[in-house]
């Protein structure tokens, strides 16, 4: 057992975890945060949030800030509450949910988080627009055969989620062959909701457009630590901060290593934000594979056993 004192992190989810019409969970009180982000960039999110449909919702410069707004919703709800959450330690995004951490650890302002999810989000707009790619989850696999299916189909592994979970992400056409190796293979594999293929070359454009945002963001010199993405790197400076935004679309997502760090850093209480289940799963079944128990709190949701199977 660790001689750590138990520590609690915060995670947010990014890009796939929204879906048609996801606002109308919400509580209504929750709008006035979402008013707040739209005033910020002029477009009203809630309202897309409500009805736009399945393809605009997903678009990079909507669902971007969107998740910012649904993150600080999450926390300033917990506070109307009354809720006893515990003391945050460390913050943690996946993919672009680390402009939502961005925003709750202190480094951003809210109002300049959102813009800078929605400036970045409209670069990556035209990269999704350019050529048609996704990205396809693969399930109960090992990093071998994910590997040689994504070889296989010419894609690339664009998120390391699990240890027996990956992300392959490419061409539409060369996706498909994924999927199709994949049952061949008898692999369980499911398409994403997503705009393009987040975290392999075909972001590359839009991560060089985004450096002049990345160096222009008025980052605090003081915020509470962030696990990064490239390697589960502690993320406790403005220039640690930046290294770890410039070219984050177009290098993979390494979630084990960002989990495994918060674990390492004495983490056993997780509270996650935003929409969806999906991150909670991914969480659950990183439990599986270390000795102390994580106990869940699902901000909507009560606290779940994290030994419980996604």
């Amino acid at each position: 057992m660790s001689s750590l004192p138990p520590r609690a992190a915060l995670l947010c989810p990014g890009q796939g975890s929204q879906r048609p019409g996801v606002v109308a969970s919400l509580d209504r009180d929750d709008r006035a945060v979402f008013d707040r982000a739209s005033a910020a960039i002029g477009v009203d999110l809630w309202e897309l949030g409500l009805s736009a449909p399945a393809v605009e919702i997903a678009k990079p410069s909507v669902v971007q800030p969107l998740l910012v707004a649904w993150a600080q919703a999450d926390r300033e709800r917990a506070g109307r509450e009354g809720r006893a959450l515990p003391a945050l330690h460390l913050y943690l995004g996946h993919s672009s949910g680390q402009n939502s951490a961005a925003v709750l650890c202190g480094a951003l302002s809210f109002e300049d988080g959102v813009r800078f999810a929605y400036e970045r989000g409209r670069l990556m707009d035209r990269d999704c627009a350019a050529a048609p790619t996704t990205l396809l989850a693969l399930a109960g696999v090992g990093r071998r055969i994910a590997e040689e299916i994504a070889a296989a189909a010419g894609c690339t592994i664009a998120n390391w989620n699990a240890a027996d979970q990956f992300v392959v992400g490419g061409g539409a056409e060369a996706v498909g062959e994924a999927q199709r190796l994949a049952a061949a293979r008898g692999v369980k594999a499911v398409a994403l909701r997503v705009a393009g293929a987040f975290h392999t070359n075909y972001f590359r454009e839009s991560d060089a457009a985004a450096e002049p945002l990345i160096e222009a963001l008025p980052l605090r010199e003081s915020f509470r630590p962030m696990i990064g993405n490239a390697c589960g790197q502690l993320i406790e400076t403005p220039a640690a901060l930046r290294a770890e935004l410039h070219g984050q679309y177009s290098r993979p997502v390494r979630w084990v290593d960002a989990l495994q760090t918060a674990y390492d850093q004495g983490v056993r209480i997780v509270a996650v934000t935003g929409p969806g289940n999906a991150l909670a799963g991914l969480l659950r079944r990183f439990a599986l594979t270390v000795e102390e128990p994580i106990d869940i709190v699902r901000l909507n949701q009560p606290v779940a056993d994290a030994r419980a199977r996604a």
